[in-house]
C-alpha cells in the first residue's frame, strides 16, 4: 500500500477520509547543521520516511512535514534556521487546533528532532487542543542497542545510518568525523559545542544498520497505531 499524503487529496477526499478515520500523522524536521556529512534536512528527512512507511502499513493519512523547530544547541552553526520556543508551540497548536477543526479527533506526532525543548512545545501543544487525542512516538524510548556500537546523539551512528539507508545520495561519508560528546555540568545549554558540529561516532554507520533501525521503529509504532482508535467515539 502507498503512503496516503494528506497534502495530495482534495478536500472533498479528505471528508471521505474523515468519514472512515479520524486520525492523522503529523511529522516535524528541523532546519539544523547534522556535521560535514549530512544536510541540514535531515531530521525532516527521516521524520517524513517513517511517517510515510507507518502510512503505507496501516491506512492512517500523514500530514505534511513542520519543517522549522527548535535548536537551541546547534543554532550557531550557520545554516541552523530555528523558531523560538513560545513561536514554534504557538504554531504547533495552531496546526493542531486547524486538524481539530477538519474533523480529525487523533494525532500521531512524529518528530526526527529530539531536543528537550521541541519535544516540550510539541507535547504542551496538544495538551491545549480541545476534542484532540495526541501520542508522541518517541525515538528515544526505542532500543537499538543490539544494532549500534554507540549511543545515539547527534549526526551519529545512528542518524547517519538511517540517512545511508534511506538517502545515501545525500550522505558524503568522506568527510564524517567523530567528536567526543562533553556535557558541561553546569552550562544553560548542557553540551560543549564541536568542530564539526557532530556529537557521536557517525564513522561507525552502515546502510545495514540504518535499514534494521529503520525497521524496528517501523514495527514498533506501527503496534502502537493498530492498539489505537481510528478517531469515532472520542469527544467531538
Amino acid at each position: 500500500m502507498k503512503p496516503l499524503r494528506l497534502a495530495d487529496l482534495t478536500w472533498a477526499e479528505v471528508k471521505g477520509y474523515l468519514e472512515e478515520r479520524r486520525d492523522v500523522l503529523l511529522p516535524f524536521g528541523s532546519v539544523e547543521e547534522h556535521g560535514y556529512h549530512l544536510p541540514l534536512s535531515t531530521d525532516g528527512d527521516v521524520a517524513v520516511a517513517i511517517a510515510e512507511a507507518l502510512s503505507a502499513e496501516t491506512g492512517v493519512a500523514v500530514a505534511p512535514l513542520v519543517w522549522y523547530g527548535v535548536s537551541n544547541t546547534t543554532r550557531a552553526y550557520p545554516g541552523t534556521t530555528m523558531a523560538l520556543f513560545d513561536s514554534f508551540k504557538a504554531y504547533v497548536r495552531d496546526i493542531l487546533g486547524s486538524l481539530r477543526s477538519s474533523g480529525f479527533s487523533v494525532v500521531y506526532l512524529l518528530s526526527g528532532h529530539l531536543s528537550s525543548s521541541q519535544v516540550v512545545a510539541i507535547k504542551e501543544a496538544s495538551r491545549e487542543v480541545e476534542g484532540l487525542k495526541a501520542y508522541f512516538l518517541d525515538l528515544r524510548k526505542l532500543d537499538f542497542s543490539d544494532i549500534l556500537d554507540t549511543e545515539p546523539y547527534h549526526a551519529c551512528e545512528a542518524e547517519t545510518s538511517l540517512m545511508l539507508y534511506l538517502h545515501p545520495e545525500k550522505v558524503d561519508m568522506a568527510k564524517a568525523v567523530d567528536e567526543e560528546i562533553i556535557e558541561e555540568k553546569y552550562a544553560v545549554q548542557g553540551l560543549k559545542k564541536t568542530k564539526s558540529g557532530v556529537f557521536g561516532a557517525p564513522t561507525k554507520a552502515s546502510r545495514v544498520k540504518g535499514e534494521k533501525i529503520f525497521r524496528r521503529i517501523v514495527e514498533e509504532f506501527r503496534e502502537v497505531i493498530e492498539g489505537r482508535p481510528k478517531g469515532h467515539g472520542l469527544r467531538g
